[in-house]
């Protein structure tokens, strides 16, 4: 269900309240619902970078995929929404946050597909914190594309088995074997500057995509 109202009161460094018109209450009655989830809209519209990188992902994956152009409008148009619970939208005049979610939606797309893309997805991405864990879940490297490697930003240490070591909140890179290699030759800071990007803490999930430890055994 999706509903729009106003905010009635904000309360500073705090929070808000606000008031969403719903005429079906009953339903939330009887479903018991209690929690909601609010979006806020700051009133910027799309801007033309935001557009030229949607159509260019759109694009990759027409000729990828052999869909017409504007089939892949309408169909990956209609599978985010029904993904994501939005409002129907239009692309000439959508909010800034919808526009960079749809875009994060269809770079996922690629990364999950193996979709050749003509430019850098890392270049693409309004969120590079994000696209870099998606490459991770979908172990590819976050600069080429390609297969990758787990490159460990956070130091490992001489001669110690990285079999037994926790990963769990290690800050790891995916990188494609030849940029793996740099990275060591490079070090942290020059590799990172060089092509815009960090480490990523590995969380519970990630670890189970590796295969690396993530807790202590008895």
């Amino acid at each position: 269900m999706n509903a729009t109202g106003h905010i009635s009161e904000v309360i500073p460094n705090e929070g808000f309240y606000a008031f969403v018109p719903f005429s079906d209450t009953y339903l939330i009655e009887k479903r018991q619902i209690y929690d909601v989830g609010v979006r806020i809209d700051d009133g910027r519209r799309i801007t033309n970078q935001q557009r030229k990188k949607i159509y260019a992902t759109m694009r990759d994956i027409s000729e990828y995929t052999g869909y017409e152009p504007e089939q892949v409008k309408a169909i990956w148009k209609y599978n985010f929404i029904a993904l994501t619970g939005c409002d129907y939208f239009s692309l000439s005049d959508v909010d800034v946050t919808t526009a960079n979610d749809y875009l994060e939606y269809l770079i996922e797309f690629c990364l999950e597909h193996d979709i050749p893309t003509e430019g850098s997805l890392a270049e693409r991405s309004p969120d590079i914190a994000r696209y870099i864990y998606w490459c991770l879940v979908h172990k590819k490297c976050c600069i080429t594309q390609k297969k990758a490697q787990l490159h460990h930003v956070d130091a490992v240490g001489m001669g110690r088995d990285r079999k037994d070591i926790i990963h769990h909140g290690m800050r790891v890179l995916p990188l494609q074997w030849k940029l793996h290699r740099e990275a060591h030759d490079m070090g942290k800071s020059s590799f990172e500057e060089k092509y815009h990007v960090f480490g990523i803490k590995l969380d519970a999930d990630l670890c189970d995509i590796w295969n690396v430890k993530k807790e202590r055994t008895a």
